[in-house]
């Protein structure tokens, strides 16, 4: 019975660092590589945070930023993040990364699992997380371009 209690409280902390966050909590500095490999330290976090964890998301997301002025994202202080952490290594080096070199704006990536679970996320919609300083002021999912412009521009 003790082994059972302290393996109990041994996981609750586990259980904890799992959850994503929420509303009104604050998100601690992020260090993210870009698609060319260059760490990106984000402090205070942007204003919006574009967020997707899947292709068909991401796609969505690139093919709007790609049809933007350059510039668009840090004109309207946003970032945009793909979760790229479930994708074979092979086609993430072989296929996907160069495709997002050749993208006018700034990708942002997650390759660690554990990292993306901490953001909030929606089976097929992209995340949009609003913050002032470094607290969620609002999290939004969305399902199309136009959604994603109408997030960041309002």
């Amino acid at each position: 019975m003790k082994k059972l209690i302290v393996l109990l409280l041994l996981l609750i902390p586990l259980g904890l660092n799992a959850a994503p966050y929420k509303v009104g909590q604050s998100v601690p500095p992020l260090e993210l590589k870009d698609q060319f490999g260059k760490m990106h330290v984000m402090k205070v976090m942007p204003h919006i945070l574009i967020m997707a964890f899947e292709k068909g998301t991401g796609a969505k997301v690139n093919e709007f930023l790609a049809s933007q002025d350059k510039g668009y994202l840090n004109l309207h202080k946003a970032a945009f993040v793909a979760d790229i952490s479930g994708m074979p290594s092979f086609i993430t080096t072989t296929f996907a990364i160069p495709k997002m070199q050749k993208y006018p704006h700034t990708v942002l990536l997650i390759y660690d699992e554990e990292f993306g679970l901490k953001f909030p996320g929606q089976e097929e919609k992209i995340t949009i997380m609003k913050f002032s300083g470094n607290f969620i002021q609002s999290i939004d999912y969305v399902s199309s371009s136009d959604d994603v412009k109408k997030a960041i521009e309002q």
